[in-house]
C-alpha cells in the first residue's frame, strides 16, 4: 500500500508504521483467520497515529484543528463500532470507506497540517 508523503517526516513516520500493522490485519481478514489480536493493535494504533497529530495541532495552535480532529473521531468510532463484525463485513469496509478515506484524508488535511508544522519548524 502507498499513501502520498506529507511535508513533515514525523507524520510519515506515524503513516508508514501505521500501514504496516493494516496489512497485517487485512492479510488476517482476507485468510479468514482470527484477526482479532491485529485489529485490537491498529484500532490502538489509529488513537496513537491521531492523537501525535492532535497534540501537535493544540501544541502550534493550528487553524484547522477542529475540523482536522472530528475527521479523526468519526473514524475511531467506526473502527470501534465494527471491532467484533464479521470478515466480509470488515474487508467491505477496509476497502470501500477506510483506505479511500485515508487516502483522501493524507492527500487533503494531512498535506496542510504538515505543510504548516513543516512552515513553522514544529519539533515533535
Amino acid at each position: 500500500m502507498d499513501f502520498a508523503k506529507v511535508a513533515f517526516e514525523p507524520m510519515n513516520e506515524v503513516h508508514e508504521k501505521e500501514i504496516k500493522i493494516l496489512e497485517k490485519l487485512l492479510k488476517k481478514i482476507e485468510n479468514n483467520e482470527d484477526y482479532s489480536k491485529e485489529y485490537h493493535e491498529f484500532l490502538e494504533d489509529v488513537k496513537n497515529h491521531f492523537g501525535f497529530e492532535e497534540e501537535l495541532m493544540k501544541k502550534y495552535q493550528f487553524f484547522a484543528y477542529v475540523p482536522h480532529k472530528m475527521e479523526h473521531d468519526k473514524i475511531i468510532n467506526e473502527l470501534e463500532e465494527l471491532q467484533n463484525e464479521n470478515t466480509e463485513t470488515l474487508k467491505k469496509y477496509f476497502d470501500e470507506r477506510f483506505l479511500p478515506w485515508l487516502d483522501q484524508h493524507i492527500q487533503t488535511m494531512d498535506t496542510v497540517t504538515a505543510g504548516f508544522f513543516n512552515m513553522i519548524n514544529a519539533k515533535v
